[in-house]
């Protein structure tokens, strides 16, 4: 994901280009993340490996915050995380980071229990003053108190639910590994990841894989967006899932840092689509003018589509089919010089 803000706590040590291999554990690699209180600024921060992931992954304690384990792979190195040849220094600016993340840690819990005490204090003080009050109310009209006040609930025995077809955003927060349906010329149908840097009304989201242009340095492009265009990161296809492929079903593509729509063809070799190392795909709608691509497994996902409502997953082929449909009297066939229906005057 992209960087999280935390501060440096020293100086990184020298780094080593990017080496094609993975840390082992207990090295100390330095982690991109945002400057805190600058979050368009990044900084390098030594981070500890914990443990080795399968799939040439691994987990760091990024600049010895405990809360902060993040996980990457050989792909990121050099972009969000790179060794460090001299490990004695940079064990000893992990060391650091490390003692003041406890440090500040501490001091938040601290914070968070006194605040807690507080208000216990005055709500106690409120419940005392209030039970007073009802007493002498109660004695007064000969009454027992007033009777505590039930929830309110609808017809179905629970809380109001949206109409039917209401999207209710999903909530954002920051931190959170996002992906951002394009809508710009060129970037329709597809959906590039990124982090959430800020959320209120708008979320300010961070990409990893599209920057600045004429930035020199790559810097990753920020943008403050309606909810509507995102989706949390979309879960892991179940095995076997391309097990029923059919002609038409709805995939996605990675192809240049996103993920793009597209639709299943055919196996490439005339095998089965579930042992298949190819697919043949084309472009959802009119993307990429409908040509057919040769496409490796490896780089397809389903057609995913996520429903805010009920916060759930399913395929967007089936979204669609639940949509409801829309009436054919007056509508324009898609073919130039159609037949009209039989029947028709």
């Amino acid at each position: 994901g992209a960087p999280r803000a935390r501060a440096a706590a020293a100086a990184p040590a020298p780094a080593l280009p990017p080496s094609g291999e993975l840390p082992s554990v207990g090295e100390v690699v330095e982690v991109e993340v945002a400057e805190e209180g600058a979050p368009d600024r990044t900084v390098w921060s030594p981070s500890e490996v914990r443990e080795s992931v399968p799939g040439g992954r691994f987990k760091a304690c990024v600049n010895g915050d405990e809360d902060f384990i993040e996980e990457f792979g050989l792909e990121d190195e050099g972009r969000e995380w790179r060794k460090v040849e001299d490990q004695a220094s940079a064990k000893k600016a992990y060391a650091a980071a490390h003692a003041l993340a406890k440090r500040k840690a501490a001091a938040e819990k601290a914070a968070e229990k006194a605040a807690a005490e507080a208000a216990a204090r005055t709500a106690a003080a409120g419940a005392d003053k209030g039970e007073g009050k009802a007493g002498r109310k109660g004695e007064s009209k000969g009454e027992g108190g007033p009777k505590p006040k039930k929830r309110k609930v609808t017809a179905s025995g629970g809380a109001p639910r949206p109409p039917p077809g209401v999207v209710v955003s999903h909530r954002y927060a920051f931190g959170m590994a996002v992906e951002v349906a394009g809508e710009d010329e060129g970037f329709e149908r597809s959906w590039y990841s990124g982090e959430v840097l800020k959320a209120a009304a708008k979320v300010t989201v961070r990409y990893d894989a599209l920057f600045e242009e004429d930035s020199d340095a790559k810097r990753p492009l920020t943008e403050t967006l309606e909810p509507g265009r995102l989706r949390p990161l979309p879960p892991k296809a179940q095995e076997g899932w391309l097990r029923k492929a059919k002609a038409g079903l709805p995939l996605e593509l990675k192809h240049d840092g996103g993920w793009w729509q597209v639709e299943f063809v055919s196996v490439a070799d005339g095998g089965d689509a579930e042992t298949a190392t190819q697919l043949l795909v084309r472009g959802a709608g009119e993307l990429w003018g409908g040509a057919e691509i040769l496409a490796d497994v490896s780089s397809l996902r389903p057609g995913w589509h996520f429903n805010a409502a009920s916060q759930s997953w399913g395929s967007r082929g089936a979204a669609a089919a639940a949509a409801p449909k829309k009436s054919r009297s007056g509508s324009k066939s898609r073919r130039s010089g159609a037949r009209p229906d039989k029947g028709a005057a």
